[in-house]
């Protein structure tokens, strides 16, 4: 306690004050400021020295019991203003971890707050030693969390050290952020496709068209000659126009050419005639599931076996192939292969009358789900709680992003965020499984601690806490 500031000092005063519970015969210099009764500051010690009247030995200056009114035995650090991210260590420097009197106090309508939830506002550490008091009369804050997440502790004591805490104000720990709305689940739809970089890989050439084919189906189509045809033979050349029909050889471009690129959902098709596969490769906007079909029509023979088109991303490979008709799963912005051909070579001899293939405009798509609604950060100091995100709306039958959770007030969890709505259309399992349901929301963050540690800490005062302890 505080000496005297007028009338009589004891030498018994001073031991009470300075050594007290010692019997020792009382050496006035002693005490002097700066030996291990009545000490100095340490060159990092920030805080007030209660005792700073007293002379120190250096002065040369003979040591009385008056310099002593007025003096106590202790260093203490006042705010009177606003401070963050403070703890013993910082405002006592190398003096936190000696036994001597400790006193932290926090003037009225004063914050010390937290600008992290990596560490409370105000922390005793583990360190400390001798006796630790803690006077608020203002507001210890901890930080708000952000979404989802937990909020900050206001005042944490570490290891076994001992406070005497007289809370006068508010203690209040950071609310939790609020949990993240949930994925709208996705749907499915009918898409208009565009398609692109269309290459008439078969045809080509200026004069006799090349009858090019993929490698893997050599077994059906053997050797070049038989494909060409020729003047006077059973069978004259291919007729073909190519894309568009750009060669102009003197037949109907209209009948066997491959279409033109068209606008979104126009599709492709194409036919020949006497000899030879239509192979063509071409891409798309839009992944999705396709129909594609192939046809022959035959007044000079039979024996073509069934009119069957692959689907393949490779020129060695026959990927996916389908007698008349199927559906084709087919990537976006990757080049694939049609191939029209008969199953049936008839000795090597393809007279039919026209081959025929096409590929649909449209296909069957999956649709995104909205994204959910983001948290709000919880209630900290110089934070207001956050208000909940709005999920995002689901479109071509896929489910709206739930809505966020709001940031809970000083010492209270944040709220969740709502599920997503679910997806609807025909079930389909390219590129994955759809329709599906929307993801719940996610859980809002706890609160964090008005006093972690508590119970290192005797409590008095009529001041409030926010939040638990622990």
């Amino acid at each position: 306690m505080t000496l005297q500031s007028s009338g009589t000092i004891s030498l018994a005063n001073l031991r009470d004050e300075y050594n007290n519970g010692s019997s020792d015969p009382i050496v006035l210099n002693d005490y002097y400021r700066g030996g291990s009764l009545v000490r100095a500051n340490a060159a990092n010690n920030t805080a007030t020295n209660l005792s700073a009247d007293v002379p120190t030995s250096a002065n040369n200056s003979s040591l009385s019991v008056n310099d002593f009114y007025g003096q106590t035995r202790a260093f203490r650090k006042t705010y009177s203003s606003t401070a963050t991210d403070q703890s013993g260590v910082g405002v006592f420097g190398d003096d936190f971890a000696v036994n001597y009197p400790k006193q932290i106090v926090i003037n009225s309508s004063q914050t010390i707050g937290a600008t992290s939830t990596s560490a409370p506002a105000l922390k005793i550490d583990s360190t400390g030693a001798g006796t630790i008091t803690i006077t608020n009369n203002g507001s210890i804050e901890g930080a708000g969390g952000a979404a989802g997440s937990v909020g900050g502790n206001a005042l944490q004591v570490d290891g076994s050290v001992s406070v005497a805490l007289v809370n006068n104000g508010t203690i209040k720990a950071g609310g939790g952020g609020g949990g993240a709305g949930g994925t709208g689940g996705n749907g499915v739809f009918t898409a208009n496709a565009t398609f692109s970089n269309l290459v008439d890989e078969g045809g080509g050439g200026t004069s006799t068209p090349q009858n090019n084919k993929p490698s893997w189906l050599n077994s059906i189509y053997t050797g070049a000659g038989n494909l060409d045809g020729g003047v006077g033979t059973v069978v004259e050349n291919r007729k073909w126009g190519g894309i568009g029909a750009q060669f102009n050889r003197g037949i109907n471009p209209s009948q066997f050419d491959f279409n033109a690129l068209g606008g979104a959902g126009t599709g492709l098709f194409g036919q020949c005639a006497n000899r030879g596969p239509i192979f063509v490769s071409v891409q798309t906007n839009q992944t999705g599931i396709y129909t594609v079909t192939a046809g022959i029509t035959s007044t000079y023979g039979q024996g073509y076996g069934t009119p069957t088109i692959s689907v393949s991303t490779s020129t060695s490979s026959a990927g996916s192939s389908f007698s008349n008709s199927g559906s084709a799963n087919i990537t976006e912005s990757t080049t694939t292969y049609f191939t029209a051909y008969g199953t049936t070579s008839n000795n090597k001899d393809y007279y039919y009358n026209t081959l025929s293939m096409s590929v649909s405009g449209t296909c069957t798509a999956i649709s995104t789900g909205g994204s959910g609604g983001s948290g709000g950060v919880g209630q900290g100091f110089n934070q207001s709680a956050g208000s909940a995100g709005s999920g995002s709306s689901g479109s071509n039958n896929a489910g709206s992003g739930g809505n966020g959770g709001a940031g809970g007030a000083f010492g209270s969890a944040g709220s969740s965020g709502s599920s997503g709505g679910n997806g609807s259309g025909t079930s389909i399992s390219f590129p994955s499984s759809a329709p599906t349901n929307g993801t719940s929301g996610s859980s809002g963050g706890a609160s964090g601690k008005s006093i972690q540690g508590v119970s290192n800490v005797s409590s008095s005062g009529s001041g409030s806490l926010s939040g638990g302890t622990a």
